[in-house]
C-alpha cells in the first residue's frame, strides 16, 4: 500500500510549530487537504502543477481553544470551526473537526466532530480524504485514497450521488481533479457526476467563477474543460461555449489553443474560448460580457476578456504596409500583445512552423511601429478641441469627430502631427463641411 513519505512532505517551520503546539497543550493536529494529496502524487512521479505552500490543519481544539493559544488569529468562519493563524507573513488555516449534519446542495450545517475519521468522511474523493499527524507519522487514510492516486482513479467518498447532492459544487471539483492529474473517474462516481449536473444550478457565480479561474491556472486546462462539455455542464453555466463545444473538431482545436496559452493568464486563456464563440466582433465580445457577468467577474476582468475578444480578428499581418500597423495599434491599445498571444497559441496548438514565422514576422513589424512611439491617440494629437473652437467650430460631437479626421490622417503620416499643419487643415475641413458659425 502506498503511504506517505515525510521526505517528500516537508511543510515550513510556521506550519510546524502550529501543529506542535497545539499537540503540546494536549490536541490533535492532523495535516488534510491538497497539499497532502499532491505530495503523494509527487510521491510517485506525478506532476502537481505549480508548487503551493501547506496551509490546512485539522484539529480536536475548537476555534476558541486555537485563538486562545496563538496569538496572532482571525476568526475567518468560525461558525464552520475555522481559525487563520499568522506566523510572520504567513497564514494558516486551523479547521476543528466537523461532520454535515444538513446540506442542500449549495450550502452545508456542520457540527464539530470528535475524531479525524469523522472529519474525513464528510470530504468529496478519496484522494481528498486522508490525513497525516506530523508529530507522530501516522497516516489516515480509510478510502483507499492513496491507492487510488496510485492507480490513477479519481473517486467519491461512500454513496457518490449523495456526496454530489450536498453540494453540487463537488461535480466541477471532479472535473478539475480528474483533469489536472490525468486520473480515470471511476465508473460510479462519473454516472453519479452527469446525473448532478442539472443542481449545477443552484451554486452561486462566485463559486462557479472561482472553479473555471482554477482550471485555467492549470498547466493544461483541456482535460478538465472537455470533461465540463462531455458531461454536459456547460449548459448550465456557459451556454456562449456549448455552441462550440457542439463541433468536436472546433471545441478540440479551442482547448488545444487554451493549454498552449500561459497558466499564469488566465483571462486570456478564457478569452480563447469565447473568440471562437462567434464569427464576428460583435458576437464574440457580447459572448464575453454574457459569460463574464453571469459569474460576475470584476468589471476590470469584463471589460479586459470583452475587448480581447472584440480586437482578435480583423488581425493584420507582415505585408500591411505601416499605416495599417499603427491603425491597428491605435485600436488595440495597451492590449495588443494579449492579442499577439492568442493568435501564437492557436499556431502553437495547430502545429504548424509557418503560423508562427508568419505571426513573429508581423509581430516584429508592429513592435517596430510601436517602439517609435508614434501619435495613436486624440491626447498624442498637436492640436486640442479648445484649438477648433478657436477656428469657429461649434461645441458638440463635430469637435471630436473632426479630431479623429485629424488623427486618421496623422496615423496615416505621423509626420503631420503638427500643430500648424493641423489647424490648416482643419481650417480647410471646417469650410469644406461649412460647419463654422455664420
Amino acid at each position: 500500500m502506498t503511504r506517505l513519505d515525510p521526505s517528500r512532505f516537508s511543510p515550513r517551520e510556521g506550519f510546524r510549530g502550529i501543529a506542535r503546539r497545539l499537540e503540546e497543550e494536549g490536541f490533535e493536529a492532523w495535516v488534510v487537504g491538497g497539499s497532502l494529496r499532491d505530495a503523494l502524487v509527487r510521491q510517485i512521479g506525478g506532476d502537481t502543477g505549480p508548487a503551493k505552500g501547506e496551509r490546512d490543519l485539522a484539529t480536536d481544539a475548537r476555534p476558541e481553544e486555537v485563538m486562545a493559544l496563538f496569538r496572532r488569529t482571525v476568526p475567518v468562519g468560525v461558525s464552520h470551526g475555522t481559525v487563520a493563524v499568522l506566523e510572520g507573513e504567513d497564514r494558516y488555516e486551523v479547521t476543528t473537526f466537523r461532520r454535515d449534519i444538513e446540506t442542500d446542495g449549495r450550502h452545508a450545517r456542520v457540527v464539530f466532530a470528535a475524531s479525524i475519521d469523522e472529519d474525513l468522511g464528510r470530504r468529496d474523493f478519496t484522494v481528498n480524504a486522508m490525513a497525516w499527524r506530523p508529530e507522530s507519522g501516522e497516516v489516515r487514510d480509510p478510502y483507499g485514497g492513496a491507492e487510488d492516486i496510485e492507480a490513477g482513479i479519481l473517486r467519491a467518498v461512500g454513496d457518490p450521488a449523495a456526496r454530489f447532492r450536498e453540494d453540487y459544487l463537488r461535480v466541477l471539483r471532479g472535473f478539475r481533479f480528474a483533469g489536472r492529474f490525468g486520473w480515470e473517474v471511476e465508473s460510479q462516481t462519473d454516472e453519479a457526476m452527469r446525473e448532478a449536473v442539472d443542481g449545477l444550478s443552484v451554486l452561486s457565480a462566485e463559486r462557479v467563477r472561482e472553479e473555471l479561474t482554477k482550471v485555467l491556472g492549470d498547466p493544461a486546462p483541456s482535460a478538465a474543460l472537455d470533461l465540463y462539455a462531455t458531461r454536459g455542464a456547460l449548459a448550465h453555466w456557459y451556454p456562449e461555449l456549448a455552441g462550440l463545444a457542439a463541433d468536436r473538431d472546433a471545441w478540440l482545436a479551442a482547448l488545444g489553443a487554451v493549454d498552449a496559452g500561459s497558466a499564469g493568464a488566465a483571462n486570456v486563456r478564457l478569452a480563447q474560448l469565447l473568440v471562437r464563440a462567434s464569427d464576428t466582433p460583435d458576437g464574440r465580445a457580447e459572448a464575453a460580457e454574457s459569460l463574464l457577468s453571469r459569474l460576475r467577474f470584476s468589471n476590470a476582468d469584463r471589460r479586459y476578456v470583452t475587448r480581447l475578444a472584440r480586437l482578435y480578428l480583423p488581425f493584420v499581418g507582415p505585408v500591411d504596409s505601416a499605416a495599417e500597423h499603427r491603425r491597428w495599434l491605435a485600436s488595440a491599445g495597451d492590449e495588443w500583445e494579449d492579442v499577439f498571444d492568442l493568435h501564437f497559441a492557436g499556431a502553437r496548438a495547430e502545429g504548424t512552423e509557418e503560423a508562427e514565422r508568419y505571426l513573429a514576422a508581423t509581430r516584429d513589424r508592429v513592435h517596430d511601429e510601436w517602439l517609435r512611439e508614434p501619435p495613436l491617440t486624440l491626447v498624442a494629437l498637436a492640436v486640442k478641441g479648445d484649438d477648433l473652437l478657436d477656428l469657429g467650430l461649434s461645441r458638440g460631437p463635430i469637435v471630436r469627430l473632426l479630431l479623429e479626421e485629424l488623427l486618421e490622417q496623422v496615423i496615416e503620416d505621423p509626420d503631420r502631427n503638427e500643430r500648424v499643419s493641423l489647424l490648416e487643415e482643419a481650417r480647410r475641413l471646417i469650410e469644406i463641411g461649412s460647419l463654422a458659425d455664420a
